[in-house]
């Protein structure tokens, strides 16, 4: 009875608050993995899917045996740094939750989760966890779909906790996937391990009082920004910059925020207004930039939306010198659908194979990484695959907590975590944030990336870091900016 009592007070507890940071979201519109600008983030993307519920366990699929071996170190790595002592004693079993869009309009950002869970199951988990009680441990994780839906994101993190006896639980892929995770968790008591929400969004999220069980990593708008304008001081321009924002909450932030930094370092806007969701005629816009002088342009919008602004533009002899579109770059199969007029687009990169950071859980590279999902998926490496760091956060906590089936003690361990991953160094030592001061946070570093034609003939094209404004040791330069080229 009091079991059940103390269930019920949780319930409410959870429908209490997370209606809260619902209400949140809506007034203040916050979405979009590669957004954040100086007041935060915006653009809830549409909602897709159905209301069945659609989850994958890590062991449901099958992972090739290349997953292990095509980088000749990564079992060993794998194996390793989280091996389990034969002699632990079994402490049992500890369930984690993955809430991420493994369909809908955002299915991209999930495109490595599974790939992800079956990396820590075929090597780091295999054997069990030795946590920090000695005892060793059976890890079970499983993924569920959000269906790019902020609602689902919140219901399926409920169901996760309260049906599933989930005790540790982690979301990617933009603000609008995570913080209703976060925000239900929170209210539910469960520990949360976060990626990609820009630091903006996550300090705006926690307005009606700082989370007390859920922390994340990501970047900053400010850093994002500064990248941009590392990028365009290479190549010379007229400092004359194009502003392509859809009419969102995604683009509004963009059109609210950046105004100002252009003019503080020295651009000129030339802003046609924001064009609306599924727009397919780019004629007045290109029109204007013409007409301006525009040789830089900087764009917010959906792939769709780009790819036929950009056809446009070369049916009308519009080349701009420089095009950066957050979001709608961020992926290889978005700049395929652009063909030869991709060439030279550039895009935030916060994640690469050429990241020089060293898992301190697995032992693992980036470039590692990134060649195993190719072998194991057959597919083109994408940044998301930095979102395996969730895991492996999740890995070094737990085997640092001295309690690791008691969530106090989990959050004991999280806030003395301070570890080097793939795609930077996570310290939560000190909080909030220093440099931004932002509660439960770390910001990562991230670089400035551009499109090139793959010269090896892999692939159509490579992604090339071409700016490092905040860690060049880790975040080399590999590539030259270059001008926009076009076909003849």
């Amino acid at each position: 009875m009091e079991e059940d009592d103390q269930k019920s007070r949780e319930t409410e507890a959870a429908t209490a608050k997370s209606v809260s940071r619902r209400d949140f979201l809506k007034m203040a519109g916050i979405a979009g993995a590669s957004i954040g600008v100086a007041g935060g983030l915006g653009g809830l993307l549409a909602a897709c899917g159905g209301s069945d519920d659609t989850t994958t366990t890590a062991a449901a699929a099958s992972t090739s045996t290349a997953g292990a071996a095509t980088t000749g170190s990564t079992a060993a790595a794998g194996d390793t740094s989280t091996s389990a002592s034969a002699s632990a004693e079994d402490g049992g079993e500890i369930k984690a939750g993955y809430v991420i869009p493994v369909t809908g309009a955002m299915a991209a950002f999930g495109a490595a989760g599974q790939w992800s869970l079956d990396w820590m199951n075929k090597n780091t988990w295999k054997d069990g966890l030795v946590c920090g009680d000695g005892k060793k441990y059976k890890i079970t994780a499983k993924i569920y779909d959000s269906q790019s839906d902020s609602n689902r994101s919140s219901q399926v993190t409920s169901d996760a906790i309260l049906n599933d006896g989930v005790s540790i639980i982690g979301a990617s892929s933009s603000a609008a996937n995570v913080i209703p995770v976060a925000a239900m968790a929170d209210s539910l008591g469960c520990p949360g391990i976060h990626y990609d929400v820009p630091g903006d969004a996550w300090n705006d999220a926690q307005k009606d009082g700082a989370y007390k069980w859920n922390w994340c990593s990501w970047w900053v708008g400010k850093d994002l920004v500064g990248n941009f304008f590392k990028m365009w001081s290479l190549v010379s321009t007229n400092k004359v910059v194009g502003a392509l924002w859809v009419n969102d909450a995604d683009g509004n932030v963009f059109r609210s925020a950046l105004p100002a930094l252009f003019k503080a370092n020295g651009y000129t806007l030339v802003d046609p207004g924001p064009f609306e969701v599924g727009t397919e005629d780019f004629s007045a816009v290109i029109s204007k930039f013409k007409s301006g002088g525009v040789e830089l342009v900087c764009g917010m919008a959906n792939p769709a939306e780009f790819t036929n602004y950009v056809k446009q533009c070369a049916q009308q002899s519009f080349k701009p010198k420089i095009t950066t579109c957050a979001k709608a770059l961020l992926f290889p199969s978005a700049i395929d659908a652009l063909g030869d007029l991709g060439d030279g687009m550039t895009v935030e990169t916060w994640y690469h194979p050429k990241y020089a950071y060293k898992s301190d859980v697995t032992g693992m590279t980036a470039q590692q990484y990134c060649d195993d999902f190719e072998a194991v998926t057959g597919q083109q490496w994408t940044q998301p695959i930095c979102y395996i760091g969730i895991f492996e956060l999740w890995t070094d906590i737990l085997k640092r907590a001295k309690n690791p089936t008691d969530k106090n003690s989990i959050i004991e361990a999280v806030k003395a975590t301070k570890v080097t991953l793939t795609g930077g160094v996570v310290d939560w030592t000190v909080n909030p944030e220093p440099k931004f001061n932002i509660p439960n946070f770390c910001a990562k570093p991230l670089g400035g990336g551009q499109w090139v034609k793959d010269t090896t003939g892999k692939h159509n094209y490579a992604q090339e870091i071409v700016a490092s404004e905040q860690d060049a040791t880790n975040i080399p330069i590999t590539a030259q900016m270059k001008e926009m080229t076009y076909p003849a």
